[in-house]
């Protein structure tokens, strides 16, 4: 059992609500993780961020039923926590958004607004899967990033060019790496196509030219950090 003053009463906790909003924070903090897995674009994913949202939300939850409507005890427990520093920096500012969104929940969970913690995970959480689906933000949804590996020996000239105009829209040169002690050259291009079902045509045709291998396409995203 746990006493804590609100309003200049006594509020209690028993067992049965503790576990209750532990166990719900726990639950609406499981589903905010798996849809940032499922959401997340770029090479910025880490594992422990995503543990992290889990417990964090907890142990707000924990934190709020500590507190309550005290203001002794929330100086106290800030005052502890400014011991704490956190060295990792946020390379995705959407997860600022999680970190905020996981706390928000497992405030109202540790208040016992539990209505309030529900209806806000299901509503914000459609709302994130609304804006992945239409690729909201994104200058352009069907954008790539192309690398493949040219023999100076084996190859005639640029004659790749050749298939570039047949089924890209739009390519321009990044970047040229030279391979194989300078007998090869590595090529980086931003493309985009005329007809997206070919894409794999693309690739086997450009593969299958004299001279060039290793051809890679990927998709192009603005705020990955390669």
């Amino acid at each position: 059992m746990q006493g804590l003053f609100n309003n200049g009463a006594v509020v209690t906790y028993s067992t049965q609500q503790i576990v209750i909003n532990i166990v719900l924070a726990f639950v609406l903090a499981f589903v905010i993780a798996l849809v940032y897995k499922k959401t997340h674009k770029g090479l910025s994913y880490s594992q422990s961020f995503v543990f992290t949202l889990v417990i964090m939300s907890v142990i707000v939850a924990i934190v709020m039923m500590v507190i309550g409507n005290s203001v002794a005890l929330a100086f106290g427990l800030l005052g502890a926590f400014s011991i704490i520093r956190f060295r990792t920096p946020v390379k995705d500012t959407k997860d600022t958004g999680y970190i905020f969104f996981s706390l928000a929940i497992g405030m109202a969970v540790g208040t016992n607004n539990h209505e309030i913690a529900v209806i806000g995970t299901v509503l914000v959480l459609l709302m994130i899967v609304l804006l992945d689906k239409i690729n909201f933000g994104s200058m352009s949804k069907h954008e790539y990033l192309l690398s493949f590996i040219v023999s100076h020996e084996a190859s005639a000239g640029n004659s790749f060019e050749g298939v570039f105009k047949k089924y890209l829209k739009n390519s321009m040169l990044l970047n040229i790496n030279s391979k194989q002690d300078g007998k090869a050259s590595e090529m980086t291009y931003h493309a985009s196509f005329a007809d997206e079902s070919k894409k794999e045509e693309f690739v086997r045709e450009l593969s299958g030219m004299s001279g060039v291998e290793k051809v890679h396409l990927i998709t192009s995203k603005e705020d990955v950090e390669y």
